[in-house]
């Protein structure tokens, strides 16, 4: 299992998989480490050139990229949530599957559990030492850190209403005269499943999972990241590792913003911005020189 996760969330725009890539860099000179974009824009893949989505590639020693395609990753899903419904509900075959697979589609929350998902997968990963993820725009992503919770509270009553329809069902049964089987299929996926979303819902809130927090100075980015600083503290009861100002120029315009950056209470990294913008990683790796990657090592140990 990975050991130490980190979270890069901001914006769209404010230069997420930038920063993401940075933050792979400077890990994988320590270990091996994983960078993951679950950005639906795809950007790791063209900063890294690495051809294709849901593929491994391995960028440099230490350091290996992994791009995630957003309708691949919600197609197999859907195919799952099909074959569980055939498997446990047999019943429903008489119904259109179509249809309920399009109700699923469609559903609020479906998009946001694929991602969940995604973490899952990404913290299975035994042979990464430290896991890097550029996640999706930061509504989703923060609908996705409280869904574990909301998912086991919610199962939570299921396995009790199902667990009260098996002991009566056992009592008719015995009092027939009839053999009961104990066994349900059923209750063991929601065991499963409860066990699942609590290990990721304790996961979120660990001292190894790292938020790292990234905006521009801009006023509508640097809101965005204060709403998030709140959730964090609020939902989770974290705070962030890392806040990160991206493609700061020193000028009379930003004078408030960068103020109000500087007051938040938290580590903190300027990145500048290069007259080219970084395009690919040799890029990347002279951007490293520009920033104070001690720091940002201090500012990631520091929640361990």
């Amino acid at each position: 299992m990975v050991e130490n996760l980190v979270l890069v969330i901001g914006k769209g725009g404010v230069g997420k998989t930038t920063v993401s890539i940075l933050l792979s860099l400077i890990l994988s000179s320590i270990d091996n480490t994983l960078l993951c974009s679950l950005d639906p824009a795809k950007h790791l893949i063209k900063y890294l050139e690495i051809g294709e989505a849901m593929k491994y590639f391995k960028i440099q020693e230490n350091l290996t990229a992994y791009q995630l395609d957003v309708n691949v990753a919600l197609k197999t899903a859907l195919d799952r949530y099909v074959e569980l419904i055939n498997e446990l509900l047999p019943s429903l075959s008489v119904l259109n599957i179509d249809s309920v697979a399009n109700t699923i589609k469609y559903s609020p929350g479906f998009e946001e559990e694929v991602f969940m998902r995604e973490f899952q997968k990404i913290l299975n990963q035994y042979e990464y030492h430290y896991a890097v993820i550029d996640t999706p725009p930061t509504g989703t992503t923060l609908r996705t850190l409280i869904i574990p919770k909301l998912y086991k509270l919610w199962i939570d009553k299921l396995v009790e209403v199902r667990e009260r329809v098996l002991s009566l069902r056992y009592s008719i049964a015995r009092t027939l005269g009839r053999e009961f089987k104990i066994k349900d299929p059923v209750l063991d996926r929601l065991y499963e499943m409860r066990e699942t979303y609590n290990f990721l819902w304790e996961r979120m809130k660990d001292i190894n999972t790292s938020f790292v927090l990234v905006t521009n100075p801009e006023v509508m980015p640097l809101l965005e990241i204060i709403d998030v600083i709140k959730f964090l503290k609020t939902e989770l009861g974290v705070e962030p590792a890392l806040l990160v100002m991206n493609k700061y120029v020193d000028s009379p315009e930003v004078v408030e913003v960068m103020e109000e950056f500087n007051r938040l209470p938290y580590e903190k990294v300027v990145i500048p911005k290069v007259e080219r913008p970084p395009t690919r990683l040799s890029d990347m790796v002279e951007l490293v020189k520009l920033i104070n990657s001690e720091g940002i090592l201090k500012a990631l140990k520091q929640r361990r």
